[in-house]
Order: structure tokens, then sequence, then C-alpha cells
């Protein structure tokens, strides 16, 4: 029973590692402010207020990073009466505690997202354009509560215990961005409209799931059944396997590095300013990463199979207990472990795709002062979530403007902030959707749900009266 409870733990803590190497998240708290440089990245209909671009190869242009789940440590670490602390697995942490603070399925996201070259430019056809090149790295592992159930309970009824776990899942996209993106006004300076395309080259992708654990527990037997289905595709890399063709390494070489796949997206969006029939109102919505990448060179696993265990009978008889346990505790590993399959010649993964419908509205008597509603989705199979975001700023100055603002979706709630600078010359900002306010552990870590991010850049820009008069103009 040791091995087992082992080997499932082992598990458990391989699916958020294989997450950390390697989703890309836009900073929502930016999405209102008319003179930050990248909230076209979220509706490429947004129309800059100056032409910019960042300080090429270095990646402080706009460089993001996010982790957020609905789990925290304290899911999993609970105080004693003495004062000390003791994890779920302790009896004096009831399962009904430990449960009931976890949901149905438990997720865990990691973005990052930096741009290599970011420019952004007025000129062509009188719209915005950008270029962007850029790295993009998309993670989610989601784990459902029944998994945890068996580590907490295992056997608690003599006469037998079951478990239906399903849909246990780790994905990870990896790869390169190239973008070209045009906004235009389309009636005066009032509705305005954009795209923006996408060429992809893809580095690495990994795509895990077990659809179905099924796992009995009794005095005189032990089953567990399983049912899933992976791959990876990472050029110069391969799965290797034992004789039983069970996957039981990694292979690399450094000779073969090259391209993964390739793929295209599309991003879409409008802008529509109400102040016509609503002084200060503005709606907008947009969709972007609507699209694919084509990999090639795809290997293949799967679970599927049966183990069972009907007690010890061969103790005292020339085996010992401990040549049993590690036997059972092999078995155990073995069932764990998928098979390796065949080499597909190419497989298609669909990006994330994010949805933004979103209110603005301008207090008409001090237009410094804007409120602003932003739903967000991202669409991602299993791992889909979404979240509402109300939103406060204040721009005292013309090259100044800070929000402050709080979400709750899928993954809880949150609170963000921004500050952005943008005199004539430069623009830098630092912002965070995620600031946890909650308790941390002696050595920070946080100890409530992890929900955490930060963004920030430093770009050169120029022509904002050209800009400026552009809309003039078109206010007939």
């Amino acid at each position: 029973m040791k091995n087992i409870i082992k080997a499932a733990i082992i598990t458990l803590a391989l699916l958020p590692s294989a997450a950390a190497v390697s989703q890309a998240q836009e900073l929502k708290s930016s999405y209102f402010m008319e003179g930050a440089a990248y909230r076209h990245k979220m509706n490429p209909a947004f129309f800059n207020e100056s032409s910019y671009i960042n300080l090429p190869f270095i990646a402080l242009g706009n460089f993001s990073l996010g982790l957020n789940s609905n789990m925290g440590l304290s899911n999993f670490i609970y105080p004693t009466a003495d004062g000390g602390l003791t994890t779920f697995m302790n009896s004096s942490v009831s399962t009904e505690e430990f449960l009931g603070g976890l949901s149905a399925e438990n997720r865990l996201t990691l973005d990052l997202s930096t741009d290599i070259l970011s420019l952004g430019f007025f000129g062509i056809a009188g719209g915005f354009n950008t270029i962007e090149l850029g790295l993009r790295s998309n993670t989610s592992v989601n784990l459902p509560k029944e998994l945890f159930a068996v580590l907490k309970n295992f056997m608690p009824e003599a006469e037998g215990t079951s478990y239906h776990i399903r849909n246990i899942g780790v994905t990870s996209n990896n790869f390169l961005q190239f973008s070209l993106g045009h906004s235009r006004y389309v009636w005066k300076d009032r509705i305005s409209v954009g795209a923006k395309l996408k060429f992809l080259v893809g580095v690495a992708s990994l795509d895990a799931n077990i659809d179905r654990l099924d796992l009995y527990f009794s005095k005189n037997v032990w089953n567990a059944d399983i049912s899933g289905s992976g791959y990876l595709a990472l050029k110069g890399a391969g799965l290797t396997s034992d004789a039983d063709n069970y996957i039981d390494g990694f292979d690399f070489n450094s000779n073969e590095i090259g391209i993964g796949g390739y793929g295209a997206a599309i991003d879409l969006g409008a802008y529509f300013d109400m102040d016509y029939l609503v002084p200060g109102l503005a709606i907008s919505a947009s969709v972007t990463d609507l699209g694919f990448i084509n990999w090639s060179g795809v290997q293949t696993a799967d679970w599927n199979g049966n183990f069972e265990f009907t007690g010890m009978d061969n103790i005292g008889q020339g085996n010992s207990l401990d040549s049993e346990l590690d036997a059972l505790g092999q078995r155990a590993l073995k069932f764990i472990r998928p098979k390796k399959g065949e080499e597909l010649p190419s497989k298609i993964s669909m990006l994330s795709a994010k949805m933004y419908i979103s209110a603005e509205y301008k207090l008409p008597m001090y237009d410094k002062v804007k409120f602003g509603l932003l739903s967000a989705t991202t669409f991602n199979g299993p791992h889909t979530y979404s979240e509402a975001r109300l939103v406060a700023q204040y721009s005292p100055a013309k090259w100044f403007e800070f929000s402050l603002n709080y979400a709750y979706g899928s993954l809880g709630h949150s609170f963000g902030w921004m500050l952005n600078f943008h005199p004539k010359g430069f623009n830098f900002f630092i912002g965070n959707d995620n600031f946890y306010l909650g308790k941390y552990s002696p050595q920070l870590i946080p100890v409530g749900k992890i929900k955490m991010n930060i963004n920030f850049g430093f770009n050169i820009t120029w022509g904002s009266d050209k800009i400026a008069g552009h809309k003039e103009k078109l206010k007939g």
C-alpha cells in the first residue's frame, strides 16, 4: 500500500512539473487605457495614441509571466492545535474539510509571453499597424477532486471502496509568433475595426489526458483500470521504452533540434464609441488566437490496462514482506506508465482562443475618471475558464494613468492594478492582474489560491501629434 500511495503522489508531482517546463496572458488591467501600447493584443481594433518600438531582442518591451490556479497551499497544509503545521493526510484533518476546499476540477495554468521585436506605427491607408515577433508558452493542468479523495481516504470501508476518476490532463504549446496587424476607423472617430494575422512556428507541444481511472480497494483485492492517451511533438527529442514497450525515459539529440510545426491564427475586433447615444459610453468586442499549429513527427503514448492485487499469499514461503512490497510497487509503477505508440506524420493542435467583451464609461463631467467592465473567456477544452473584471481608472495627467480592478471567475477572485507612464518619447508600464492580498508562508509562498502575474515593458514612442490630428479630421 505504501508503494502504491507513493507512486500516486509521484504522478501528481510530475504533472505540475511538466507544466513548469513550458499559456500567454495579456494584461487585462490595461484594456481601457488609451495610452497603453499593447492593448491591441486583446482587441486589434484599438487605435494607439502614438507609434512605438520596443528595444529589439532585449525582451523588455513587453514581458508577461502568470501563474493561476483555483488551488493553494492552504488546501494541503493545515495548522495544528499546538501552533504547528500538518498535511491534509493527517487524521486531524477531516475528509469533509479537505475535499470541501477543493473544486470539482482543480486547475493550474502557466502563461509566458515576451516580445523579441514589436513595432506599431501610423500611416498605411490611414490606419494603425503593428509588426510583432515573440515567444509564447501556454500550459494547463487539470486534476479532478476524486483524485485527491483517493490520497486522503484510500480504503475507508473494509468491505470495499470504489473511485471513478475522469480527465486528469496536461496540455502545453510553445511557439514563436510573427504577426501583422491593422486597425482603422470606419465611421468618423467613433467606430474602429481591426484584424491581426499571425504566423506560428512550433517549438514543442505536449498533450496527455487520462480519460478514465477506476479504482477499487477492499481487504482481499485491489483493482485499477486505466484508459488515456497523449502525444509529444519536439524536434530532436524522443521517448524511449523498455522491452515491454512501456515508456521509461527521454532521449534528446541536440544535433537534430529543429522546427516542430507551422501554423496560423487570426485576431478580430471592433470598437464602438456610443457617446452620441449615451455620453461617455463605449463598447468593444474581440476574439483572438483563432488558429492552429500543424505539428510534425508526433510521438504518441497510451494508457490502457488493468492492475489487480489479491494479497500476499506467498509470504513465509521464501518471499519476504519487503520483496512482496517491492514487486507490488514495480507492478503499480508499470500500470501508471504509458506505453509507447506509433509515430504520426502530423497532428493539428488548436490554440487557446480568447473572447473579450467590454463596456466602458467615462464620466462626462470629469473625463479623467473611467469605469469599465470586461468579460474574458479562454477556450481550451477541459481547461476553459472565464472571468468578469470591474475596472476603475484615473488619468490625472495626459502622460500618466493608473487603474485598480477586481475580477471574479472560474479560478476564483483577484485584484489587479497598473501604472502607465507615456510622456512624449517613451512609454513605461508595470501591472498585475492577480495581485495576491492573502497570507504568505515564512518562505513568502502564497497560502491561498495561486493567482499571480507580472507584466512590464519599456518602449520608444513618437508621432502622437500626427495621430491626434488624424482623429480630429475624422470628427468632421
